[in-house]
């Protein structure tokens, strides 16, 4: 007769959750996607001219030029693509605005005209 031989105990998967861990590895992660963060001073890339949302401006006005400075002040994901809400002090007005259309500080902009 042959004998079953006792299969041995698989190791079962464990999930440690360290918050600061998991923190400090998502903002590596996002540095070398090229995401900006809440507070991060970045450049416009991109011309933005209104849009007919931005209220006591007239449709086509531009709102913020290329190579204007403004700050990150929060983003989020809609449709698998991340949208900026980013203060320009200089022009008084908050703009969303998408990562392409924006450049960190100390960077470049090739400004096609």
């Amino acid at each position: 007769m042959s004998e079953q031989v006792a299969a041995k105990p698989r190791p079962i998967a464990r999930i440690v959750c360290d918050a600061h861990v998991r923190k400090a590895v998502r903002s590596l992660e996002a540095r070398a996607m090229g995401e900006f963060s809440v507070g991060e001073p970045i450049r416009s890339a991109a011309l933005i001219k209104n849009d007919g949302m931005y209220p006591h401006k007239d449709i086509g006005e531009a709102l913020v030029h290329p190579n204007d400075t403004g700050i990150v002040r929060e983003s989020w994901h809609f449709l698998g693509e991340i949208y900026y809400t980013v203060e320009f002090i200089a022009q008084s007005v908050f703009v969303i605005m998408r990562g392409r259309e924006m450049a960190r500080m100390g960077t470049t902009v090739d400004v096609g005209v």
